[in-house]
């Protein structure tokens, strides 16, 4: 931070809490760098460090919005209509404790979280009510989808049941073919034109009687496979083929039978010398004769024949097993044209069977005669095979009719099997307001699917939420260091958790229960750390303590002293106020031993009565204040000082009497009798036993109007008189029980 400012005084404050209106005196020394105050409770030290967090905030207090003030600084002059201007000023009260000091110990269950740091603890409240929105977006997503859940399971039985009911309508076994999504398909697709669908009785009737009745089955007969004219044109080159052998042995060829003996004997003596049938040798001469008479030429055509004879028989046994349906499955009015149709076709089978027979014969023929060119029989007629087509063609016609016909009554059959299951579908929608849920799911579904963007909307907030708080931590290990060396060991000790908060631990325990006095410790020590980690120029820079030893024993009292005197120096300008005087002595310390008597003021935070309006001044440390180290002899004086002003009503600290009278003989009973007795006791102890009218109301007045707790006490004010009587018969019983004790205190401010 490149900006630097002091503060020379506050010039004016109007309607700021107590302090009412505020003129700053003319004798009273401007603000130097060092700046101390002393006051008592409630006699307006916060209040003042209100004001300079004003100009921290660049905004008014809450609570005093219709506050104004002036204050002089080396920069010029700062009023409540100019505080977006840039001051480098820091304050560090009880609203930085509040604003900035979370201890998070809800749950019993759950290890208490500390939360530090404004920023965090702001983050904090909106992550929580962020969370909270969350949650209550999701319970009532939750109560939308059961909602939704149960309309649609309402829709999903109805579809379920209607499906099944026009299934059985439709004979339809087979429940894939119509279930509830088929039908929630059927219903979308007449949506605009349902009721249309609705039929009358009678047209529901006719149709449904229509639908009941049988239909034959479709005919399908295989294609015949017809190959006469393919043989005859074989058959006539094998006929026409003729063996040329290299020797012909004559009664060979004459006689077929023997012709076919010798040659299957030639291939069982291949190898053999001697006929086995008769016995004779077999010579190679006569084997070799034999051979030139049975080629390999007429081996091929042998073979050739037996190829063609089974495949000739092969061809006839399956059309002898071709058949046709029985004509009881054609519709009555084709049966008797298919009847002679089929009486043609089997006479014409048995003819082209017979044909076949002969070109059989023809190749046996042939076997006969290798060596001879023949000719085919003319008798053979190969157009049967053409005249079984024609026949054929008129059978498949007239199938076609018959499956053409069971094609027809199939149309019409589901034809009006559609009109019967839309009318049911048209009913459905129609009587059970189908469209109208559908709506209402729809409508579930929107709303669903807003509070689920609106879900995710609010995951993303809080993971952006936990990475700022994240973010804006502070550092554990610069905390744990000054806290280490506040107590002087590391019986307590704060850790980082992956939230951006801490948890905290008192030797190696989770701390479950601070007191005031460790929380206040805690957020001044993280005061300063967070201006060091935030780079805040504290050389330049105002800082402004309030009263930083509240509810701590002494113990503490020194150590806060110790840790504030290792970083006054480093400030550009310090405003330190206390209500404690012991810690008050300590900075006077601090003044004239560390600071060399240089640079700083001590200054008086005082209530007084005003024109019968109480109000906050500031004045000039008393010489008595700023010279004992007991704020004891003070009050004594205060004392003193009233018991002889001759009009007592001018008294300025009138109203704190009843406070002032019973601190002072606290004090001096405390000293007296240090036997921890209470207070009533002690005093009836030092007063007497005996009963006055003066005693009674003294201690009236100590006991009734003298609680500072209780910022209210001034709204019972004792009489004057009365309080006047009550501070006179303390001090001249003090000075008749004590002399020596009331001498001493009487010199330490020259008044004798």
């Amino acid at each position: 931070m490149g900006v630097s400012m002091k503060i020379g005084k506050i010039e004016k404050i109007n309607k700021f809490g107590q302090f009412y209106d505020f003129n700053w005196p003319s004798d009273l020394d401007e603000f130097n760098k060092y700046n101390f105050f002393y006051g008592w409770n409630y006699s307006g030290k916060t209040t003042l460090s209100r004001i300079f967090k004003c100009l921290e905030l660049k905004k008014l207090h809450n609570d005093y919005q219709n506050a104004s003030f002036r204050i002089k600084t080396d920069n010029g002059t700062l009023t409540e209509k100019n505080l977006d201007t840039d001051c480098p000023i820091r304050v560090f009260n009880e609203d930085f404790i509040e604003d900035n000091f979370d201890w998070n110990n809800e749950d019993a269950e759950i290890e208490p979280v500390l939360i530090l740091g404004k920023e965090s603890k702001d983050l904090k409240n909106e992550l929580k009510k962020k969370q909270q929105e969350k949650k209550d977006k999701e319970e009532i997503k939750t109560n939308k989808e059961q909602q939704k859940k149960g309309k649609e399971n309402e829709i999903q039985d109805k579809l379920t049941s209607k499906a099944r009911e026009i299934r059985e309508i439709l004979s339809i076994t087979n429940q894939k073919e119509f279930d509830k999504n088929t039908l929630e398909q059927n219903i979308n697709q007449i949506e605009d034109n349902y009721l249309i669908k609705i039929l009358s009785v009678e047209e529901l009737n006719t149709l449904r009687s229509f639908i009941s009745s049988q239909k034959l089955d479709k005919i399908n007969t295989p294609p015949i496979k017809l190959k006469l004219s393919q043989f005859t044109d074989d058959i006539k080159q094998i006929l026409n083929r003729k063996v040329t052998a290299q020797n012909i042995i004559e009664a060979l060829k004459q006689n077929d039978s023997l012709s076919r003996w010798v040659r299957e004997g030639l291939g069982l003596h291949k190898g053999e010398t001697k006929c086995q049938f008769c016995g004779n040798s077999l010579t190679p001469e006569r084997i070799e004769e034999l051979n030139k008479h049975f080629s390999q030429e007429y081996d091929s055509l042998i073979s050739t024949i037996k190829q063609k004879e089974d495949e000739l028989n092969e061809h006839t046994n399956s059309i002898k097993e071709y058949s046709f349906p029985d004509k009881a499955r054609f519709y009555e009015e084709f049966q008797e044209q298919y009847e002679k149709l089929l009486e043609s076709f089997n006479q014409k089978k048995s003819e082209y069977v017979s044909t076949i027979k002969k070109l059989t014969e023809e190749l046996e023929r042939k076997g006969k005669k290798p060596f001879d060119v023949l000719s085919i029989d003319q008798s053979i007629d190969n157009t049967i095979g053409n005249e079984i087509d024609d026949i054929f063609k008129e059978i498949q016609n007239l199938i076609k009719k018959h499956n053409d016909k069971v094609d027809s009554f199939v149309q019409k059959k589901e034809k009006s099997k559609e009109k019967i299951k839309l009318h049911y579908i048209a009913e459905f929608i129609k009587d059970q307001n189908y469209f109208s849920l559908k709506q209402d799911i729809e409508n579930l579904e929107k709303e669903i699917k807003e509070l689920e963007n609106g879900i995710k909307e609010d995951e993303d907030k809080i993971k952006d939420i936990n990475i700022r708080i994240s973010d804006s931590a502070i550092g554990a290990e610069r905390l744990n260091k000054y806290l280490n060396n506040f107590f002087n060991d590391d019986s307590l000790r704060i850790e980082n958790t992956n939230n951006g908060k801490y948890k905290l631990y008192r030797n190696g325990q989770i701390a479950k229960d601070l007191s005031t006095g460790e929380k206040n410790i805690i957020s001044l020590i993280y005061f300063f750390v967070k201006l060091e980690e935030t780079n805040f120029n504290l050389g330049s820079a105002v800082i402004f303590i309030d009263d930083p030893v509240s509810s701590l024993d002494a113990n503490h009292i020194h150590r806060v002293y110790s840790f504030l005197n290792s970083k006054i120096k480093t400030l550009g300008q310090l405003f330190i106020t206390t209500h404690n005087f012991d810690f008050f002595n300590l900075l006077k310390d601090v003044y004239r031993y560390d600071l060399q008597n240089k640079e700083g003021n001590f200054y008086l935070i005082k209530k007084i009565r005003d024109n019968q309006n109480y109000s906050s001044s500031i004045e000039m440390l008393p010489e008595l204040l700023k010279k004992f180290k007991s704020e004891y002899n003070y009050i004594f004086y205060l004392l003193n000082t009233f018991n002889n002003l001759s009009d007592k009503s001018k008294f300025d600290q009138l109203y704190l009497l009843p406070n002032i009278l019973r601190r002072f003989f606290e004090m001096y009973l405390f000293m007296k009798y240090p036997d921890g007795e209470k207070f009533k006791n002690k005093a009836n102890k030092f007063f007497g036993d005996e009963d006055n009218s003066e005693k009674t109301m003294t201690l009236k007045i100590m006991d009734e109007y003298s609680h500072e707790e209780n910022p209210e006490h001034s709204l019972r004010f004792p009489d004057i008189q009365e309080l006047s009587t009550a501070v006179e018969f303390v001090l001249k019983s003090l000075e008749k029980k004590d002399k020596e004790h009331y001498d001493s205190l009487c010199e330490s401010f020259n008044i004798i």
